[in-house]
Formats: structure tokens, sequence, C-alpha cells
């Protein structure tokens, strides 16, 4: 069963540690910090690397050494981050080419997403740990990085992921802990791509077990140093712990299975009854259709008649109105035509009082 592990940390200064050193020991090679001039040899350790690789925003190849120092120059806090780490468990189900080619995938996704240099080591299991614990460190720059035109790299401004939350909020971003969860469900994304492509059934899943409905308590991650404890015997308390958790999730599960296998009988059941009132309702459908049938005839009936009636009556009612308003409209023109009459009555009264006045004079 493949198994999901994707966590990323900053490697800062102010918890004393050299991005020149991991990288050296990440990538099993001799590095020197050329700020304090300490060798970092780790070429002993590069049997337990299957692979390794450096991305870059517009590709080409880049000198481990060149990187990652500059990647130390470029930072002036004594307290600055100088890099990331992606940690991320490789599914066993897949080949060692297969597991090389999705970290290399992972880190192109990086590249992609901020603009920075990327920096793969895929690790075979330890010799006493567990033989399926294939899992790739992936660092990244904190800075963004472009190539000059006489091929040197030259550091930019800080990734989008390294910023503060205010500054994220000023640029449109969300919180860097939602990007984080962005990149966790990429990396399940392209896992299960390959497993896929690779023909295999096995899938992982980035959300917690509460939020994909599983009734099972998570266990503890075991490290290289507690799995070789174990298997030579030697109880731990992550191995106790674990080993009660197993217990408590099969009792969980069997529970599970007995209340769906009662669930399935109460269904079954059911359907059973409903099958057989159905069937009944099959006997008996043809009368009790015909009597509806009548009954939904006699009310069409009566409903067409009422349509009928109403209809009428509206008719009627409209030539009503229609007629009173004629009527209104005639006796207004007579009222209108009696007030001219009277109008032109009067005038000529006035007319006929000034001749009568005038002969008199």
């Amino acid at each position: 069963m493949a198994i999901y592990r994707a966590e990323t940390k900053p490697i800062s200064r102010s918890a004393g540690r050299s991005v020149v050193a991991a990288a050296a020991y990440r990538s099993g090679e001799d590095l020197t910090n050329e700020i304090d001039g300490r060798e970092h040899k780790y070429s002993p350790r590069q049997s337990s690397v299957a692979h390794k690789a450096i991305f870059v925003p517009g590709g080409g190849s880049v000198d481990r050494s060149d990187l990652w120092n500059g990647a130390e120059t470029s930072e002036k806090r004594k307290d600055a981050r100088t890099g990331r780490e992606w940690v991320l468990a490789l599914p066993h189900e897949l080949t060692s080419d297969q597991r090389a080619e999705l970290a290399d995938s992972f880190a192109r996704e990086l590249v992609e997403r901020y603009g920075v240099a990327v920096d793969v080591a895929v690790h075979l299991p330890g010799e006493e740990g567990d033989d399926r614990n294939h899992h790739a460190h992936v660092m990244t720059t904190t800075r963004t990085i472009e190539r000059g035109a006489d091929g040197t790299l030259t550091f930019g401004d800080k990734s989008t992921i390294e910023l503060s939350d205010k500054k994220r909020a000023s640029m449109g971003l969300g919180k860097a802990a939602d990007e984080v969860t962005e990149v966790r469900q990429l990396w399940a994304t392209l896992a299960n791509v390959a497993l896929e492509r690779a023909g295999q059934e096995a899938r992982i899943d980035h959300r917690t077990n509460e939020v994909q409905g599983l009734d099972r308590v998570p266990e503890r991650h075991m490290g290289a140093n507690v799995v070789a404890l174990e298997r030579k015997g030697h109880e731990t308390p992550t191995g106790n712990h674990n080993r009660r958790i197993r217990a408590e999730n099969a009792q969980r599960a069997e529970v599970i299975d007995f209340a769906r296998a009662k669930l399935e009988q109460v269904v079954k059941v059911m359907r059973d009854g409903f099958e057989k009132v159905a069937q009944a309702f099959d006997r008996i459908t043809p009368p009790v259709q015909k009597k509806a049938e009548k009954a939904a005839n006699k009310w069409a009936a009566f409903a067409k008649g009422l349509k009928a009636g109403a209809a009428k009556n509206a008719e009627a009612e409209r030539k009503r109105l229609a007629e009173e308003r004629q009527r209104a409209e005639a006796a207004e023109k007579e009222r209108a035509e009696q007030k001219a009459r009277d109008a032109k009555a009067y005038q000529e009264m006035l007319q006929a009082r000034a001749q009568r006045r005038g002969r008199k004079r």
C-alpha cells in the first residue's frame, strides 16, 4: 500500500543550519561552504543516493556547489532562510526509474510555479530500516533564479511561498499555509498519475482521514532509527503507539463491517417488502385505474363547463361595460353641445341689448 508523505520545512541560519551542508548530505557529495570555509564531505554516502538532478528556470546544467554557495551569499541576515526542503515518500510499487521520474516531475512543477532552482536527491531505503522506504529530498532556493547572458545564475526576489501572509495579501495571494496545502495536493496528483500509468491500483491522498471520511486513527511516522530498533526486537514508544493504533483500527473496522452487514440485511428486507407491495398494486391497478379515469373525466367535464360559463359571463360583462362607456360618451357629447348652444344664445342676447340701446340714443 502506497503511503502519503509530503513534508516541508525551511533551512534557516537561525537554526544553525547550512544549505551547502544540507545539499552535500542529500546528494552524497563533498561540498565546501565558501562563507566559513567548512568542508562537508558526504561522498561515502553516494551509494545510498539512487538518483539526483538539478532543475533551473530555462533549463541547462548547474554546478551544485555554485548553486548553493550562491544561495548562501545572496542572504545577508544572520537568521535568513537559505533554502526549503520537501521530503517525499516515493511509492515502493514503482520501479527505480519510475520513482526518479516522479521526483523530477515534482521538481519541474516547483520550478514552473515559483521560478526557483530545485535540487532532487532520491534515497534508497536504509539497510536496517523499512525496505519500502524509498524517499526523495527536494531542496529549493528561497529566491527566484535567472541565468545571465554569460551563463551565471542571478538570485532575485524571495519566491511567493517564502513571503509573509501580510505581504502575500498585498499581492492578492492567500495564506502561505494554503499554498503548502496546494503543493501537497499537487504531489498526490503526480504520484497517483504515476501509479496509474504503471498499472498499479494503489493510490495516495493528501487529505486527513477525517476529511476522507475514514473512521481510523492515523499512525505516527517511524524514522529510520526507530525502524532499525524495532527490527532488532527493541520496543520503542512510537512502535508501541502504532501497534495500539493498529489494534484499535482493526476493532473499528470489525464494528463497521458488522454494522454494514446488518444494514444490508435491513435494506434487503425493505426492498423485498416494497416489491411485494408493488406486485399487490399491479393486481388491483386495472379496476382502480378505470375508476380513477372515470372520476378524472367527470371532473374534466365539470371544469370545462365552468370554464365555458366563466368565458360566457366574461363576454357579457365586456359588452355591458362597452355599452355603458358608449352611453357615457354620448351624454358627455350632449352636455358639450348644450353648453355651446347656451353660450351662443347668451351672445345673441348681449348683441340684442346693445342694438336697443343704440336706437334709444
